[in-house]
């Protein structure tokens, strides 16, 4: 029996810039005004290479889902590792502070892209999955930073301190961001952890 040979890095670069231009269009156009035609343009590729890597629009999505999740853990990750070991309630805030700016600035078409997947998970059963799945991933990566931190009720804290990032993300996303409404967010999440530090 022959072995299923791998795939070559043509082949991989290719289905990667598919995947980009799914996720470009989406944020651009949501995910309504996604389809193989209107990817396979965006990435300059022909339409059958699109058919080629993905079986439909609905395999798409889930691969660019996917891939936003993969680059948003890596981000929050990497954000969760820049505290230190010995983090205060400010630096703590400050950092989170930092991942939503950035979000809201240099990563906007990828936060855009987020809640258009999100709304979409109301219909597409696997998208909610996943979408669920990373939430808790990011729930436990906090959670530690938290229990490190000597917070009594790290678990809850958590989810309160996640519920908060999505609010002033969803609250600022339709306009672009003013340096006094970046300043107010690193406000209300000093605010914010501190006070559940003082509980």
């Amino acid at each position: 029996m022959l072995s299923k040979m791998p795939p070559s890095r043509r082949g991989v670069a290719k289905k990667n810039a598919i995947v980009d231009a799914a996720l470009e269009v989406v944020s651009e156009m949501g995910i309504a005004g996604l389809s193989m035609r209107v990817v396979a343009a965006r990435a300059g590729i022909p339409l059958g290479a699109v058919g080629y890597y993905f079986a439909g629009k609905d395999d798409l999505i889930q691969a660019a889902f996917d891939r936003h999740i993969q680059r948003e853990t890596a981000r929050v990750t990497s954000t969760i590792a820049s505290i230190g070991n010995s983090p205060t309630t400010d630096d703590l805030a400050d950092r989170l502070a930092e991942l939503v700016i950035e979000g809201l600035t240099h990563k906007r078409f990828q936060l855009l892209a987020e809640y258009e997947f999100t709304v979409e998970g109301v219909r597409r059963p696997a998208l909610a999955r996943a979408s669920a799945a990373w939430q808790a991933t990011l729930n436990i990566q906090l959670q530690t930073v938290l229990k490190n931190m000597d917070f009594s009720s790290p678990r809850t804290d958590a989810r309160l301190i996640l519920a908060v990032l999505a609010g002033l993300e969803v609250d600022h996303l339709p306009n672009e961001l003013r340096p006094a409404e970046a300043r107010t967010i690193k406000e209300v999440l000093r605010r914010l952890v501190q006070s559940l530090d003082k509980g």
